[in-house]
Order: structure tokens, then sequence, then C-alpha cells
């Protein structure tokens, strides 16, 4: 499960183009943006919550 790590809320958007690539956090009070180097790779770490 992907964590927030600026709010530690666990609802993200994975979202990538062509100058970003990473996860938007969905928590109400939060909305920023891990970037890719942050975020773990390991699919596993990830459940149809995060989407």
């Amino acid at each position: 499960m992907w964590i927030c790590p600026y709010c530690g809320g666990n609802h993200g958007l994975p979202f990538h183009d062509e100058q970003l690539d990473g996860v938007l956090c969905l928590s109400s009070d939060c909305g920023r943006f891990v970037e890719e180097d942050a975020v773990s790779d390991n699919t596993r770490d990830w459940d149809y919550m995060d989407l």
C-alpha cells in the first residue's frame, strides 16, 4: 500500500507525463505530488485502494 510521506494518507493517484513522474496524494488536507524516486517500484506495495 502506498503511504504519502507528507501526511501519511494512503490514497494516491499515479501520474506520468513528459516532466512529472510520481503519485498525487488524494487526501483532502494534502494534495502534494510525490516524485517517483520516493515511490516504491514494488507493485506488491500497491493495491486497488491506491488508485
